[in-house]
């Protein structure tokens, strides 16, 4: 059964979560960037398989995570180059050879993003008509998400708040940071209230992505504990 719903994909409770990607090894702007933000581990994966040529239009990718709702990842090309816009062909390839394998890969429901739409150039509604085409032919439970950009974000309220607790300082001893974009991001996470994703944050001026990912990295791998930062 296929349900449409507009929000946060990253709120699905579906096993498998779908990424759009290209075959370039990039993964710098729309969902792809956040994937990034999120799942580090498998962007190296991703970027790996690219440099040695093994990833095409029409080849799908699984990624296990740990994750507290989805468990998989599923890296679908829906660009050969990020500079490109997407083609009808290329969803369509990549959705004949899902609904072949799907089963194969023991996938029991899945969240998909409007493929090749927003940054890739298909029309939202191009891009519906295709998925349920091929995705009506399906047996299992599957979303279609419609990105909404002001959807509350639980990763980010949680980043927001460790962020804002830590003292400046031991952030810029541990995550090499310079202070000055600590504070930057410090400043825009009490003022501004048109970011509700972490990727949202490189709107800041000055912040790129390597301040970005140290960030999110850094306040991942460090519980927020008294005995280690001055608060």
């Amino acid at each position: 059964m296929i349900k449409i719903k507009k929000g946060n994909i990253f709120s699905t409770k579906c096993e498998t979560i779908v990424n759009t990607v290209n075959c370039m090894g990039v993964m710098g702007a729309g969902i792809a960037y956040e994937f990034k933000l999120r799942h580090p581990d498998m962007f190296k994966k991703y970027k790996i398989v690219c440099d040695n040529n093994l990833i095409d239009i029409g080849k799908l990718s699984i990624y296990q995570v740990d994750s507290s709702n989805y468990k998989k990842i599923l890296n679908f090309p829906t660009k050969k180059n990020w500079k490109y816009p997407s083609k009808i062909e290329y969803l369509e390839d990549g959705l004949k050879k899902f609904v072949d394998t799907y089963n194969e890969k023991n996938i029991k429901s899945i969240a998909f993003p409007l493929l090749g739409a927003g940054k890739g150039g298909i029309s939202s509604e191009k891009s519906l008509d295709i998925m349920q085409k091929y995705l009506s032919k399906c047996d299992i439970d599957i979303e279609i998400w419609y990105f909404d950009e002001k959807a509350e974000d639980t990763l980010y309220k949680e980043f927001k708040n460790k962020f804002l607790n830590l003292d400046s300082n031991s952030i810029k001893q541990l995550s090499k940071l310079r202070l000055d974009l600590i504070e930057k991001i410090k400043n825009a996470l009490i003022t501004r209230d048109d970011i509700h994703f972490i990727s949202q944050l490189k709107s800041i001026q000055g912040v790129g992505d390597i301040a970005l990912e140290k960030s999110y990295q850094f306040i991942n791998s460090y519980n927020q504990d008294k005995n280690l930062f001055t608060i």
